[in-house]
């Protein structure tokens, strides 16, 4: 894809996992981790990569991870602060024109996903964000972020208004049906279970 904009990849994975038990950045599926899979998944349109991940995790995932990636937790002034301080800690950290945003919890989601959000962002430079909505439900942490969402960020979280959906209202968010064939790429793993019934298919 030629451009000349700045593409960072972002991948979330500093949730508390309390309905899973354990940190799923760590959890397998097939043959890797769902960390190294979400990295997978946006490494082929991402110029730079960089993951938010919880402090603890940090020196765990640089000794096992074999990616180029940049492995951060939230700025302190925002630490714990979800999704949305992720996503602000990331373009904290690295300039760049277009972010991708993956969740570690989804490792069945594709590359060619992403391939479709980021040639709409490139298409359409008027839109903030381009995020998918699958049968109503919008899926908030996949898709692109541009740069330009920054100062709203900073405002939502310093008025501890976190959730991600407020930020697209108040940004031009352009939402992109995914197809009924696309749609086993949005299950997400929130517990053990899920993760069996997953490997079950």
């Amino acid at each position: 894809m030629d451009h000349k904009l700045k593409v960072i990849g972002v991948v979330l994975a500093g949730g508390e996992s309390r309905r899973f038990g354990s940190p799923k950045l760590f959890a397998e599926w097939g043959d890797a981790t769902f960390f190294d899979k979400a990295l997978n998944t946006i490494t082929p349109y991402s110029d730079e990569l960089v993951a938010v991940v919880r402090k603890e995790c940090i020196e765990i995932l640089e000794r096992k991870h074999s990616h180029a990636v940049e492995i951060i937790s939230d700025v302190e002034s925002f630490k714990g602060k979800g999704p949305l301080a992720g996503i602000y800690s990331a373009m904290m950290r690295k300039k760049g024109d277009y972010y991708l945003i993956t969740p570690c919890d989804m490792p069945r989601m594709s590359s060619d996903m992403y391939k479709k959000w980021l040639e709409s962002a490139f298409k359409h430079p008027m839109y903030d964000c381009i995020i998918p909505v699958l049968n109503g439900k919008i899926y908030p942490l996949n898709g692109v972020y541009k740069r330009s969402c920054l100062h709203e960020m900073k405002e939502n979280l310093m008025k501890d208004n976190l959730r991600v959906l407020s930020l697209l209202s108040r940004k031009n968010t352009k939402y992109i049906e995914v197809r009924k064939e696309e749609a086993h790429f949005f299950e997400n793993v929130n517990t053990k279970e899920d993760l069996l019934n997953l490997r079950d298919e």
